[in-house]
């Protein structure tokens, strides 16, 4: 092999690397919390993996209740199967230092603490797809 196709082939490997083939198993999963059809703004959304061992993934709700699921700081995603949904409010610096009233209600937030210990949560969520989107509405 000469020089020129070494080069190419070098090239061809770097390309394939820099093209998306997600190794990780991870998929793209989006979606809204609401309480009673509102958003629920402020709030971890956790993906427990019902299987052992695997990586958990979250997002933080924006004012609209959206999040997007991360399964590290450079991981984006979730791992498809079945997973269970653990819930906990975030107390930004500007609320804990009185700067901005609370997001959440006291009611809110006691709907959101009912959902924290993945062993007694009720929410369940199945990833079979990437895109997903997920809609959670507590009652």
């Amino acid at each position: 092999m000469n020089r020129r196709h070494r080069c190419l082939f070098a090239a061809l490997v770097l390309l394939l690397g820099a093209s998306g083939c997600n190794s990780s198993g991870l998929v793209q999963v989006t979606g809204r919390l609401t309480y009673k059809g509102q958003p629920v703004p402020s709030t971890y959304v956790v993906f427990h993996s019902e299987e052992e061992g695997k990586r958990d993934s979250q997002g933080l709700t924006d004012d609209n209740g959206q999040f997007t699921l991360t399964n590290s700081r450079t991981l984006k995603g979730v791992l498809p199967g079945h997973h269970t949904v653990v819930l906990k409010y975030y107390v930004s610096v500007e609320e804990e230092i009185h700067k901005i009233p609370p997001k959440a209600s006291k009611e809110l937030k006691a709907v959101i603490a009912k959902y924290s210990d993945p062993s007694t949560s009720k929410l369940r969520v199945e990833v079979t797809k990437n895109g997903q989107n997920v809609e959670i509405d507590l009652d």
